[in-house]
């Protein structure tokens, strides 16, 4: 016979942002006066002001505090996009740079899916090779650097530019399904070889 009380107990997780709120959202401009490719947004948690920054060509968004800089989970990016839409829902304008953070969270929450990317050419750049290919919904170029074994994602959308990136662990592994029907069982030709060149290293990403 066992109790609630008998029930092992696991710690939540904490979730700072959570009840986060937002205090505004800016461009960040560099030393020319330009935009930097990076905007700031600046949250309040409990008593504390934290900074996010989100760099738009690679989707990223790091919590900076301090010296420490560190990439936000799923969970607080979902808890972060709530408290964006609050903020959305209280200025008494239309804050276009904060939509445009809106946009990059929804797609760092819900990451590419690669199980259904085909395959329209295959070339061998030297330093790199480069498999054009898509989606779906995007258009997807899988860069695999020749030295360092790396693998990068350029992946576009119509009217959100393009965003160059690493792989997710989930998107390795769609990858991989994803060519192995095109090297497995089919004539050994120099497209077949970069491919498998390709999957190989996609392999490995998918085990990290």
């Amino acid at each position: 016979m066992t109790s609630d009380s008998d029930e092992l107990k696991f710690p939540k997780k904490p979730r700072p942002f959570n009840a986060a709120r937002i205090s505004q959202v800016l461009p960040v401009i560099d030393d020319h006066g330009d935009f930097s490719g990076e905007h700031r947004l600046s949250a309040v948690i409990g008593s504390q002001e934290v900074e996010v920054r989100f760099v738009e060509a690679s989707g990223e968004f790091r919590l900076v505090e301090d010296d420490d800089v560190r990439e936000l989970s799923r969970t607080d990016l979902k808890d972060l996009a709530s408290a964006l839409r609050r903020y959305q829902q209280n200025v008494p304008w239309d804050d276009g740079e904060a939509g445009r953070v809106l946009v990059g969270l929804n797609d760092a929450i819900t990451p590419t899916r690669l199980s259904g990317f085909t395959v329209r050419s295959v070339s061998d750049l030297g330093p790199v090779v480069l498999v054009a290919g898509k989606t779906d919904a995007e258009d997807i170029d899988v860069v695999l650097d020749a030295v360092t074994g790396e693998l990068t994602l350029i992946i576009s959308k119509e009217d959100r530019g393009s965003k160059k990136r690493s792989p997710t662990t989930q998107e390795a592994h769609d990858l991989v399904t994803a060519l192995r029907a095109r090297v497995e069982g089919r004539p050994a030709n120099r497209t077949t070889m970069l491919l498998a060149v390709v999957l190989e290293a996609a392999r490995r990403s998918a085990l990290n």
